[in-house]
């Protein structure tokens, strides 16, 4: 019996590393190339039509309780959140260190990150989570940094967009250090704390942004 608890537990631990540790959203990654069915003539100017303009967002007046601490949980954030796409992701982030995770779930409508993230909810009620998170950089890409996105990745993004009837996008680059918990760490020696990339894209669909797909590193040529 004792023996089968311990494999629950080495199998859940595998699930809270989901988010950085599978793959979520790689274009032409494990699960193969993506398929693309956007016209080659059309993707870059719906691309680019569709990519948020930074300076029509709406100024934020917010107030961050930095460092956020939840128990033994701690979130260090390390730069301004200049508009509310980033600010999305860094309440996404919070959500996650606080157990809220009805709400980190709400502004997801990417099949894969919502699997994780209950992953991460299965895993924090066995007491297996991260003890800290240290976002390094929430930044919203502008216009230029686009230019830093191959084309099948274009092409690929427009397509997720056409399918979820997305009429506006952001996406949103965060450098974060992630440390386990000491039950995270002894569970399986292949987890481990240290830097991570990733890559929101944030789509407004019917009125409201939601997470849509997330890339990993190598996604932008910076």
């Amino acid at each position: 019996m004792k023996r089968i608890i311990a494999l629950i537990m080495v199998i859940g631990v595998l699930f809270l590393t989901a988010c950085d540790a599978v793959s979520i959203g790689i274009i032409g990654g494990a699960d193969g190339p993506t398929n693309i069915t956007v016209s080659e003539n059309n993707y870059k100017k719906t691309f680019m039509e569709k990519y948020v303009n930074e300076r029509k967002l709406p100024a934020l007046d917010i107030h961050i309780e930095n460092p956020f601490v939840s128990d033994d949980r701690t979130l260090i954030l390390d730069d301004t959140i200049e508009n509310n796409l980033e600010l999305m992701i860094y309440e996404y982030y919070r959500n996650l260190m606080s157990g809220s995770y009805q709400e980190a779930k709400e502004i997801i409508a990417d099949d894969s990150l919502l699997a994780a993230t209950e992953a991460h909810e299965n895993n924090f009620k066995q007491g297996i989570y991260y003890s800290q998170i240290f976002l390094d950089d929430v930044e919203l890409a502008d216009r230029d940094d686009l230019d830093e996105i191959s084309d099948n990745n274009k092409q690929a993004i427009v397509a997720k967009l056409n399918e979820l009837n997305v009429s506006e996008f952001g996406i949103v680059k965060v450098e974060k250090t992630i440390k386990h918990n000491e039950l995270s760490l002894s569970l399986v020696p292949q987890v481990g704390d240290g830097e991570v990339t990733r890559y929101f894209l944030l789509g407004k669909i019917n009125n409201d942004y939601k997470i849509i797909e997330v890339y990993w590193e190598g996604f932008m040529m910076d």
